[in-house]
């Protein structure tokens, strides 16, 4: 999968590129970098609506490469590096978007794997439970 970056191209844009492939992960941009295994903090978020050229003063125009067997926090060094565009993968666990701080040497394939298989234990618990009220 290939991003066009470019000053125009909004962080809802990106974000909607990246889950189009990777449904069970999203990307979140924030205000400040993080190491590796590091959370960032929430009051940093940046809002979707933002354009690159708000964020930066430098003009930003290029492509970046994101391949299923890259890992996280290759990913997260790669936007931060060439873009300094400070982000965070976040994984669906249990129906809620956590930070995958503790998956950053995983692949993006491998996380997208186990987040979709967390969801498909929430579904089947879900319609268990239905069933059971149901029965009842």
């Amino acid at each position: 999968m290939h991003i066009q970056l470019h000053d125009n191209i909004t962080l809802k844009e990106i974000k909607n590129v990246f889950s189009d492939y990777y449904p069970f992960l999203k990307l979140e941009f924030y205000s400040k970098p993080h190491l590796l295994y590091e959370s960032s903090d929430e009051r940093d978020v940046l809002p979707d609506e933002k354009m690159l050229k708000e964020i930066k003063d430098i003009h930003i125009d290029g492509v970046i490469d994101i391949l299923p067997t890259e890992k996280v926090t290759d990913l997260e060094f790669e936007f931060q590096r060439r873009f300094g565009l400070p982000v965070q993968v976040l994984r669906l666990e249990q129906g809620e978007w956590r930070q995958t701080t503790g998956m950053d040497t995983f692949t993006l394939k491998d996380v997208n794997q186990f987040s979709k298989n967390d969801s498909d234990d929430d579904l089947v618990e879900d319609y268990e439970e239905g069933f059971s009220e149901q029965a009842t």
